[in-house]
């Protein structure tokens, strides 16, 4: 995550869908940790541009008073991470987790010491997060790639088999996000990373939820087959049967194009 990405039409959707999560007045409140990955702006591109969709009135009717918020976020340039949580965009409950997930490039630290301060990172994310019943992680690309190792100055854009594993672990319900690539196509991306989900983590049960505006984004909701994660499951196929469908896969994608694209 990049406070230059905050209020983007991915910014919108994320929260959207932790609004929904979390539970609507008159629904049990799900505890949410929010764990940014957060890793220093870039200047390289474009990524965090897209902000139009704050003016369109498609988007007003999903949900306005986090379009409205996160309007005025980009309006006023206060476009940072501290901005969503001193402006509660989710509930009060809400915990967040803002460290830097990589040491900073500029120090020329060892393999060794940028090794170290992962570790650390990630020791203080269990603390923080170790009452919350659903965890988010929002890395800037996603579950961990061969190419990145953690010693590497890039390991803040994503997150770890390993460092899942003690927050799955503890019984709790994971929400990841993942950017797809261009290695191959998205349907097999997502049916792979299921896969792997579930192989990594036991007894997980594994639920894409693709946002398609401006790029591929996978929420994966992670969970257990117990009354929580049935409830959560729930609220994740409600809100993608609202007018967030125009917006997302459905729930069956990609089961479908999988087999089209299977040999016979």
């Amino acid at each position: 995550m990049q406070d230059r990405y905050v209020g983007d039409v991915g910014d919108f959707a994320k929260y959207a869908l932790l609004r929904r999560l979390i539970g609507r007045s008159g629904e049990r409140q799900i505890r949410l940790g929010v764990v940014w990955c957060l890793f220093p702006n870039e200047r390289h591109n474009n990524d965090g541009g897209h902000v139009s969709y704050l003016r369109k009135p498609e988007f007003e009717a999903l949900d306005d008073p986090l379009l409205a918020a996160l309007r005025d976020i980009v309006e006023t340039d206060s476009r940072c991470i501290s901005a969503v949580s001193d402006g509660r965009l989710l509930s009060d409950g809400t915990l967040f987790y803002d460290a830097m997930a990589a040491a900073p490039t500029t120090l020329r630290l060892s393999r060794n010491d940028r090794i170290k301060h992962r570790i650390e990172w990630l020791d203080c994310c269990l603390r923080m997060t170790e009452k919350c019943e659903l965890v988010f992680f929002d890395p800037d690309n996603g579950v961990e790639v061969a190419s990145v190792p953690k010693h590497h100055p890039n390991v803040g854009k994503y997150i770890y088999w390993d460092e899942l594993m003690p927050i799955w672990q503890r019984g709790q319900t994971l929400l990841v996000y993942h950017h797809l690539n261009r290695t191959k196509p998205a349907a097999r991306q997502v049916c792979d990373l299921r896969t792997r989900f579930q192989a990594k983590l036991d007894g997980a049960l594994a639920l894409p939820l693709v946002f398609r505006r401006g790029s591929c984004r996978v929420f994966w909701l992670v969970y257990r087959s117990s009354t929580i994660g049935a409830e959560l499951e729930r609220r994740a196929l409600d809100f993608l049967a609202s007018g967030w469908s125009r917006h997302f896969r459905s729930s069956d994608w990609p089961d479908e194009e999988i087999a089209m694209l299977s040999p016979v």
